[in-house]
């Protein structure tokens, strides 16, 4: 090869010896001075110098006095003998918002458990301390109002949450969500739906009179369905009873305080197990059922290999939950205490897929607006602000899993390639 005797290598070799996708490599080119030779249209890499600027960490030095220590902030390394020892003592804490109670999201349950997220951080930057903290929530709009906070580094959400973020982050500058992955999807229809007791005879949305209340969670991708519901034809106002918590939605159907309840899985199939009631017949009200992988854009893009660490760890559990299931729900069932026999079926009928299609940005697209009155505009959710790319792509490539394309994947669904 013509070039060996100046130790060039391609940008593709590059990209393979790293582990990263071309997007990524670009990125580092333009934002982290990733050092490379343009000769014509061909760009090389000199392996001495790749070497050199890997060791130095991808980031520049900064003095001693001048580093934060506070909880989220980035931890550089120091250029002395001394500086790097004293580096060994300094830790940065990252936290991870989840939720047990909605099982589209139960792969954090398996990171969590497995401690896989510590381990990707661990091969990532051996040179670092990292201190995990793990968020219990009762729905997504809080774990939003945690990451606006920066309490909250990474947030596990419903289609809902994310949606509403991008209009926040419209709406306060300092706020930049960011999606960063897919993680549970169910087909519309699936996922959500209305539960009814079985003595109000009622089978369909537009039966449903002002005789008994509906609890749902307030705020949430199940109350924004309802009240889609609601909607269509509605002749007479329905009382709705927000809770915070899918549990006390069930536990209020099953004691008679409510006519009906507006459900998200565990508690739908939890629902009929018991044969709390049936499942009303609706109308589309808002295509498929989401959720995914939060953070702020600001914080993601000064931590890329934390981010990337924890994709990677996501990307793990969405492969034991296709693979061993059993070993799945064991986990689950110890970290929510819902039983195996309404777990295993759950775990079924999710589609366990981090990757964007366009379908899935176009459900995003089409969330409207809820009964806090918040408009989400489809101009926020657009494949820009919404869906990052290159982190997913990168945490794919070190996995040795196919590539992914910079933009999201065409069309419907596909079972050729899961992430």
């Amino acid at each position: 090869m013509p070039n060996e005797p100046f130790n060039l290598m391609s940008l593709q070799e590059a990209m393979d010896l790293l582990g990263v996708s071309r997007a990524t490599i670009d990125r580092w080119r333009k934002d982290k001075r990733l050092p490379y030779l343009k000769i014509g249209k061909e760009v090389w890499i000199d392996r001495i110098q790749l070497e050199l600027w890997v060791r130095g960490g991808m980031r520049n030095p900064v003095p001693a006095e001048k580093e934060k220590v506070a909880a989220g902030s980035a931890v550089f390394p120091l250029p002395s003998k001394e500086a790097s020892s004293f580096q060994t003592e300094i830790e940065t804490e990252i936290t991870v918002g989840y939720q047990s109670g909605a099982a589209l999201l139960w792969s954090a349950l398996i990171v969590k458990n497995r401690g896989w997220f510590e381990q990707e951080l661990r091969q990532a930057e051996p040179s670092r301390r990292y201190r995990v903290s793990w968020k219990h929530a009762d729905s997504g709009m809080e774990l939003v109002e945690e990451l606006i906070a920066g309490r909250v580094q990474i947030a596990s959400v419903g289609d809902y949450p994310i949606a509403a973020s991008m209009e926040l982050g419209r709406l306060l500058p300092r706020f930049q969500p960011a999606m960063l992955a897919f993680d549970g999807k169910c087909a519309g229809g699936t996922g959500i739906s209305l539960v009814a007791r079985k003595e109000q005879g009622i089978r369909y949305g537009d039966q449903l009179t002002s005789s008994s209340a509906i609890s749902t969670v307030i705020r949430s991708s199940a109350s924004r369905r309802l009240q889609a519901v609601l909607d269509r034809g509605r002749k007479e106002a329905v009382q709705v009873l927000g809770s915070r918590r899918m549990a006390d939605c069930l536990a209020a159907l099953l004691e008679g305080r409510v006519g009906a309840a507006m459900l998200w899985e565990p508690y739908l199939t939890w629902a009929q197990t018991l044969g709390a009631g049936m499942t009303v017949a609706a109308d589309d009200c808002g295509g498929d059922y989401l959720t995914g992988i939060m953070a702020d854009e600001a914080w993601a893009r000064t931590h890329e290999s934390v981010t990337v660490s924890y994709l990677k760890a996501h990307i793990r559990a969405h492969e034991l939950i296709r693979r061993d299931p059993l070993a799945a729900a064991s986990i689950i069932r110890d970290a929510s205490g819902i039983p195996l026999e309404v777990i295993l079926p759950v775990l079924a009928s999710i589609r366990w897929d981090a990757s964007v299609y366009s379908r899935d940005l176009l459900t995003l697209s089409r969330l409207g607006e809820d009964d806090s009155g918040l408009k989400l505009r489809s101009s926020s959710l657009s494949a820009g602000p919404a869906f990052q790319a290159s982190y997913l792509q990168e945490a794919a490539a070190a996995l040795k899993l196919p590539s992914l394309p910079d933009m999201a994947i065409p069309h419907d669904w596909t079972d050729d390639r899961l992430y």
